[in-house]
């Protein structure tokens, strides 16, 4: 197994002074800038897949890295991926992989300055002993997917603490669980990767609307309705299946809106494309929670249950 490290942009750390671990994860704050100066040197002495100019640009914007354990880079991306799933389901702004590194910022940040005397006496002292050119070897290939957010959304979560970690690492196993016995998780993941992009907020929010019809693949009849329901019911050990209903279905006629040329308009103060994508991100949690994905006949007979149990 190696170590990977992927540059985060969008989400913020908080007393991370040390990098935590848990299972294969691991948080860490970022401590150093990385100069053209090094770009320069991992282009002409080590391996990097994007151009150091990219690299540049890209790491401008993060202020924390995940590491990762792994046994290849295709792995890598199956593991960040589930981690972004999961961060999602816990009310975290999309936040993007800027690229994946075989070393830390925090490791390649003032290798070309290493290289001389002259250019040591210049840098921190935190930066003084480190991997040089001479020594080690920097690998560096492109993010592994699209993602991050075409706008800011002030309600959702992005301060990152150390207590999180571990929460999240066990979600992951609960979503790596799903998603190998349900193959609809594959699509969900794309979708909620995909959607944040979508500069035009109400192709955004059809396109989250995609991730939750997907579920419910027999729906061809009353659909708000029906559709509504069934997400509603899949929240019943997380809360109010009553508000949720409600909600599901009010968004269900903003999707429609758009899908008809309509415009999307706040409702009171409501962010028609937040609520969409709240729906979305509380279904993964929900389902997350059940460890399984009920059929809409299983949703109606626990429905049903339910129902008569309560008389």
């Amino acid at each position: 197994m190696g170590r990977y490290y992927a540059p985060l942009s969008g989400l913020i750390p908080h007393d991370l002074a040390e990098p935590v671990w848990a299972g294969d994860y691991a948080f860490i704050a970022r401590k150093w800038d990385v100069s053209i100066f090094d770009w320069a040197e991992l282009q002409s002495k080590h391996k990097l897949h994007i151009s150091y100019t990219a690299g540049d640009l890209l790491l401008k914007s993060c202020n924390m890295e995940l590491a990762v354990s792994a046994s290849s880079v295709d792995d890598v991306r199956d593991k960040i991926l589930a981690f972004h799933v999961v961060m999602y389901a816990r009310g975290f702004h999309p936040f993007s992989v800027q690229l994946v590194s075989s070393y830390s910022i925090n490791d390649y940040a003032g290798i070309c300055s290493r290289k001389s005397s002259h250019g040591l006496e210049l840098l921190p002292e935190g930066m003084r002993t480190g991997i040089t050119s001479a020594t080690d070897c920097v690998e560096v290939w492109p993010a592994p997917y699209a993602s991050g957010a075409a706008f800011r959304k002030e309600a959702l979560a992005r301060t990152v603490t150390p207590d999180l970690l571990a929460q999240v690492v066990d979600d992951v196993g609960r979503w790596n669980n799903l998603r190998s016995r349900y193959p609809v998780c594959r699509f969900i993941e794309r979708v909620l990767m995909s959607s944040p992009v979508v500069a035009d907020t109400g192709q955004s929010l059809l396109h989250v609307w995609t991730g939750l019809e997907s579920i419910f693949p027999k729906v061809q009849s009353e659909v708000s309705f029906r559709l509504a329901l069934y997400l509603a019911q899949l929240q019943s050990s997380l809360g109010d299946r009553q508000d949720f209903f409600q909600r599901a279905k009010r968004s269900y006629g903003d999707r429609s809106k758009v899908a008809h040329g309509g415009e999307l308009k706040s409702r009171e103060g409501a962010d028609p494309w937040l609520e969409a994508w709240s729906i979305l991100t509380h279904t993964v949690r929900a389902l997350l929670n059940r460890q399984c994905i009920l059929t809409e006949e299983e949703l109606i007979q626990e429905l049903l249950v339910a129902a008569d149990a309560s008389e």
